[in-house]
């Protein structure tokens, strides 16, 4: 999952963590043993983690909590802004730095279980992490989470149906009002299966590491209008352009690029 970049992140000194394999003089164990002085407790970052359930806290219906630990900052999401900051660990607390939040146009409850993260976030809960799951604990409430590689694995590239919803080209990412979803499937056989919403295809692939390469594509030759035409071309041209395309797969989205042309989709 990716968060924006946060406004005003103030930078925080922070020094090395010291290994602790049991308790220590003050018979704490884990993070809260480990991390005493101020550090970046180095088993959370490049983690994402999806709330599973929560004590004195009751998120929206339809919404997901995720806590993102990158490269020395912390994003919070739950749907709507994005918040967060740059993170540290102070004898078992969690602790961000002056942060930001994004001001997107939210209905009010979104707004205001954005509001009370931020606030539970920026309050310096307890932190526990015990292999793929994170607890957080404040005065008011406690929240489990669940590392998203276990809660929401990666869906296999092979055999599963993936529905186009995004355009790439250069830096931009759209969306089309289509009559009906574009839609492409790497069937087990080495066999692709293709619909662009107008005309329907087929073609050769095999995969090599995160590179896939395509080879005898043929399309039907219904003549295609408006947005489907665009979709079409913009679908053929990712592909049947020169080399392989390169994937990823991030829980149920995946992101085909070639170049500066790509295609996002998603799959149930």
């Amino acid at each position: 999952m990716k968060f924006s970049t946060y406004l005003g992140i103030l930078a925080v000194a922070l020094s090395g963590c010291s290994s602790s394999e049991g308790p220590d003089a003050n018979g704490q164990t884990g993070l809260a043993a480990e991390c005493r002085a101020p550090c970046k407790a180095p088993q959370l970052v490049k983690r994402v983690f999806l709330l599973e359930s929560a004590q004195g806290f009751e998120p929206l219906a339809g919404s997901t909590v995720s806590l993102s630990f990158r490269d020395g900052s912390l994003g919070v999401s739950a749907g709507c802004n994005s918040l967060g900051g740059e993170f540290s660990l102070d004898d078992g607390h969690l602790v961000l730095a002056e942060g930001g939040i994004t001001e997107r146009g939210c209905d009010p409850a979104p707004h205001a279980q954005d509001e009370w993260l931020w606030a539970f976030i920026q309050a310096r809960p307890q932190l526990e992490l015990e292999g793929t799951s994170l607890t957080l604990t404040g005065a008011s409430a406690v929240l489990a989470f669940r590392d998203r590689e276990v809660a929401d694995p990666d869906r296999p590239l092979v055999a599963t149906p993936w529905t186009i919803d995004t355009f790439f080209s250069s830096d931009a990412a759209s969306n089309l009002p289509l009559s009906s979803d574009p839609t492409f499937v790497f069937a087990a056989d080495g066999n692709l299966q293709f619909d662009t919403t107008c005309n329907s295809g087929t073609g050769k692939y095999t995969v090599a590491g995160n590179q896939i390469t395509l080879s005898t594509v043929d399309l039907t030759l219904i003549a295609c209008g408006g947005a489907s035409a665009f979709a079409e071309n913009h679908i053929l041209k990712v592909l049947t352009g020169d080399g392989p395309l390169t994937f990823e797969i991030e829980a149920k989205r995946l992101t085909l690029m070639r170049g500066k042309l790509g295609l996002g989709a998603t799959t149930p």
